[in-house]
């Protein structure tokens, strides 16, 4: 993914006028998100089918720009701990949003590993991937590098079946990084719908805010069912 392209997109109008992500934002992260059973690649804005997403994703997660502690800000330091969002801000259709934002998914506490020191990733431990079926990042051979801490799927993969005759929805993507000093870690969304807040047009935006999470990195793409 260019780094370039990725700010132009996550600038325009179809992700941050629509209040999905906080603010106007730009990326500390690049995501690469693959879902490994039909080799589809999330890629700005790109049309997938339902069927292509119906497990969770591969992702992998890259600091823009070098180092991560050389950067001074608390948000990409190896100590910072991350959380993976996924959500529908066209639930039930883009011109009827009624039940947005919808949660499809959250993986919290998630830390960083700086394993050249070049090109960060974030890294989960094997024994995560039980619990978060598919949900895996970048294989570095050993288990004595993986990073300390306890990843957990705080919302289950809900996988994206748009409904017929309600044209595309946005499926957005986006790395959280923790503000808040925390240990329990964000709050689970009372329900999927509105991410628990039981008013339209509620979700990603008011839930980080509420968790003093910040936007770092985002993708999204595009599907819609089969009958239109």
């Amino acid at each position: 993914m260019h780094d370039d392209s990725q700010q132009l997109v996550l600038s325009d109008q179809s992700l941050v006028a629509t209040n999905i992500l906080l603010d106007d934002f730009t990326p500390s992260f690049s995501l690469n998100i693959t879902f490994p059973k039909s080799h589809k690649t999330v890629n700005l804005g790109n049309r997938l089918k339902p069927s292509d997403v119906s497990s969770s994703p591969d992702v992998y997660v890259h600091a823009i720009g070098g180092q991560v502690d050389s950067r001074p800000t608390p948000t990409i330091r190896s100590n910072t701990t991350y959380t993976f969002v996924l959500t529908d801000p066209d639930a039930t259709s883009r011109s009827d949003p009624k039940m947005a934002e919808m949660c499809h998914w959250i993986v919290t506490k998630i830390t960083l590993e700086d394993a050249d020191s070049v090109h960060p990733v974030v890294h989960l431990p094997p024994q995560f991937h039980a619990l978060a079926a598919g949900f895996s990042f970048e294989e570095l051979g050993s288990p004595d590098v993986i990073a300390e801490g306890k990843p957990s799927e705080l919302m289950s993969y809900y996988p994206p079946a748009p409904p017929p005759k309600t044209g595309y929805h946005r499926y957005v993507f986006v790395l959280l990084a923790d503000n808040s000093r925390d240990a329990a870690g964000p709050t689970k969304p009372k329900e999927r719908p509105h991410w628990g807040y039981g008013k339209v047009g509620k979700g990603v935006r008011d839930w980080a805010a509420d968790n003093a999470l910040v936007p770092v990195g985002a993708d999204f793409f595009y599907a819609k069912n089969k009958k239109q």
